[in-house]
């Protein structure tokens, strides 16, 4: 059994009919309650109450009209479609029908406006919302794109600083190998083409060394290795040397003439930190004049001497002899 009140029932059976959704049994329905109630209202007037119970029922299933306004329109529509008497009769109130048309169609022009304005400004409200959020995104956007040209902008300088950078070392690379090959060769010139000194002047130079308190006087012997003798066998004299003065000279007898395009022979001069540092003491050329003095001149001060030794090197003398060509040598006493 229906236990919808009647009057909501007759305003649902009223608006169905006007819609063209009645079907025969509540069309008897209808005509029975008409019948029963002594209802002869107009259909516009259940009408209008019919919408406006609508309206009164969707408002509370949004949540969303005012309560003062839910009210009243529900006050009204509950009014157009009739009062309610004793025992749930419905009372047509025809003579207000012009009234009520009117006022119920006013108020519910006035709701959906309401609501229609509502509805646009919060749709404008989240347009705006999203337009700002769009521009905020898109200034980001460039902003990111400023950051990362920046970024590829400096590594890019960078990388053009830093091949700058291996260029000069490069360069500068080759000028010392240019300088280091040019000194080379000017000591060999200075080798080559230096005017001798006076053998007599020499001599001199050399006893007067002998004279000089700590000077001491070591003798020539073959610097020869296990399984590799000495190049020249025969060679005699001795070494003259003050560590004090850092002051010397060599002295030999029987030492082959050399070709100074081809070889010269170089000064060793070995202090108590070992074979590991030997210091040059220059190159000379040997001649055919019989005994030859030779004046030692290290590159840098040494030590306490331990020995002293000849090679045969190329034209100009190395830094680091490979002791292939050896000749004399002289331990001191102190060695």
């Amino acid at each position: 059994m229906n236990e919808t009140n009647p009057h909501d029932r007759l305003a649902q059976l009223v608006a169905d009919e006007l819609l063209g959704q009645l079907s025969p049994e509540d069309r008897a329905e209808l005509e029975a309650l008409r019948a029963e109630h002594g209802d002869t209202g107009s259909a516009d007037d259940y009408l209008v109450g019919e919408m406006l119970l609508a309206f009164d029922e969707a408002s509370d299933d949004n949540d969303e009209m005012p309560t003062d306004l839910k009210e009243q329109l529900e006050f009204t529509g509950r009014g157009v479609v009739g009062g309610r008497g004793t025992a749930g009769q419905i009372k047509p109130r025809k003579a207000a029908l012009p009234w009520a048309l009117a006022a119920a169609s006013i108020a519910l022009v006035g709701v959906v406006s309401y609501f229609s304005v509502n509805a646009v400004n919060q749709r404008d409200q989240d347009l705006k919302l999203s337009q700002d959020q769009l521009a905020s995104l898109q200034q980001q956007i460039e902003t990111n794109r400023t950051t990362l040209a920046d970024a590829r902008l400096a590594q890019s300088r960078l990388q053009i600083e830093l091949a700058e950078a291996a260029q000069q070392s490069i360069d500068l690379a080759d000028r010392l190998a240019q300088v280091t090959s040019d000194l080379d060769d000017a000591q060999l010139e200075i080798a080559r083409y230096e005017a001798p000194v006076d053998p007599e002047e020499m001599k001199a130079n050399r006893r007067r060394l002998l004279e000089v308190p700590d000077t001491i006087r070591v003798a020539w012997q073959p610097f020869d290795l296990p399984d590799a003798p000495a190049e020249q066998p025969g060679v005699q004299g001795d070494v003259v040397w003050n560590n004090e003065r850092q002051q010397g000279f060599l002295r030999f007898q029987g030492l082959a003439v050399n070709d100074p395009d081809v070889e010269q022979y170089q000064v060793w001069v070995i202090d108590e930190r070992g074979m590991e540092q030997k210091v040059s003491g220059g190159v000379f050329n040997a001649t055919a004049d019989g005994e030859l003095i030779v004046p030692i001149e290290p590159g840098i001060d040494v030590g306490k001497v331990a020995v002293f030794a000849i090679t045969v090197e190329n034209p100009g003398g190395t830094w680091v002899p490979d002791l292939q060509r050896r000749v004399v040598i002289a331990p001191t006493s102190d060695g």
